[in-house]
C-alpha cells in the first residue's frame, strides 16, 4: 500500500480545525460574559432592593450619617423633586416669596428644625392639604377684612392700626427708622387686639411647632421685608398650601425627597 503524500509539519493544526477551535473558544467566552453580565444585573438588583429596604427601615434622621444610604437616596430624591416639587420651589429650591413658597435651602424652617423626619412628614401629609395629619394649626388673619380669622373671632384692624403693627415688625431689622410712639402703639396691638402673640409668641420669634414664622429675623415667607410688604401681608392674611404626596408617590421616593432636601440645606 502506497504511503500518503500528505505531510503535516509537527506542531501544526489543519486550518479548518483551527477555525473551529477559535469559534468554540469565542462561544465559551461569550457565554461566560453573558453569565457574568446576568450575575451583575441580578447582584445590582438585589443590592438596590437591599438599599431600598434599609432606607425605609432606617431612622430618617440617621440617614445623613450613612454614606451608602446617602449616595442611594440623594440622586433619587433629586430626580423626584425635579419631577414633582420644582414646579413650585424651583430647581434651585429657593422658592418664590411673591407666592409664599418657602426657600428650602436657607436653614430657616417654618415647621420644625429641618430634620429629615420633619421634612418627610411635610412631603407625606402636606400643609393645609386635607389629610388628617396635615399641618394646619395656624393661619395668618386678614386684618383688613371684616372677619379676619375663620377659627375664632378676632376684631379687624383699621389702616392706622395695621400700619402701627407693620412699623413694629419693620423696626426689628431697621431700629434706626423706628418712631417710638408708633412702635409703642404697634406693640400694644400685637399683645392685645391683634392677638399676634398667640401664634408668633410674646417675643415675635414665632413657633415652628405650628408653622408661625419668626418676625424678628430677615427671612420672609411673603414679600421682601419692606414696610409696604409687611403692611400688605397683615392686611390680606395668608394660608398657603403644600400638597400631600402620601397617595401619589412610593414611600421610598418620599423619603428620598426628604433626604435630598436635607442635603441641600445651607450649613453656614
Amino acid at each position: 500500500m502506497a504511503a500518503s503524500n500528505t505531510h503535516i509539519p509537527s506542531g501544526r493544526i489543519p486550518l479548518r480545525g483551527s477555525r473551529n477551535r477559535r469559534r468554540w473558544l469565542w462561544g465559551i467566552a461569550a457565554a461566560a460574559l453573558g453569565i457574568l453580565a446576568a450575575f451583575i444585573v441580578v447582584f445590582h438588583f438585589h443590592r438596590m432592593q437591599l438599599l431600598k429596604a434599609r432606607l425605609l427601615m432606617a431612622n430618617p434622621d440617621n440617614i445623613p450619617g450613612g454614606a451608602e444610604l446617602l449616595r442611594y437616596a440623594v440622586p433619587r430624591g433629586r430626580y423626584a423633586f425635579g419631577e414633582h416639587c420644582a414646579g413650585c420651589h424651583g430647581e434651585n429650591l429657593q422658592g418664590d416669596r411673591s407666592k409664599g413658597i418657602p426657600n428650602l435651602v436657607d436653614a430657616d424652617w417654618l415647621y420644625g428644625s429641618g430634620r429629615v423626619g420633619e421634612i418627610e412628614r411635610i412631603v407625606l401629609y402636606g400643609i393645609r392639604a386635607g389629610h388628617s395629619k396635615t399641618q394646619k394649626f395656624a393661619d395668618m388673619p386678614a386684618f383688613a377684612s371684616a372677619n379676619p380669622y375663620a377659627r375664632y373671632r378676632i376684631e379687624p384692624l383699621n389702616p392706622r392700626e395695621i400700619g402701627d403693627v407693620a412699623s413694629l415688625l419693620y423696626s426689628f431689622q431697621h431700629p434706626e427708622s423706628a418712631d417710638a410712639p408708633t412702635v409703642a402703639r404697634g406693640t400694644e396691638i400685637y399683645h392685645g387686639k391683634g392677638f399676634c402673640f398667640d401664634c408668633h409668641s410674646d417675643h415675635a420669634k414665632g413657633d415652628s411647632a405650628i408653622g408661625a414664622p419668626n418676625l424678628t429675623d430677615n427671612v420672609w415667607l411673603y414679600g421682601d421685608g419692606s414696610l409696604d410688604s409687611i403692611t400688605t401681608e397683615i392686611s390680606r392674611g395668608s394660608a398657603g398650601v403644600c400638597p400631600q404626596w402620601i397617595a401619589r408617590l412610593p414611600p421610598e421616593t418620599i423619603r428620598a425627597v426628604a433626604v435630598y432636601v436635607y442635603s441641600r440645606r445651607d450649613t453656614h
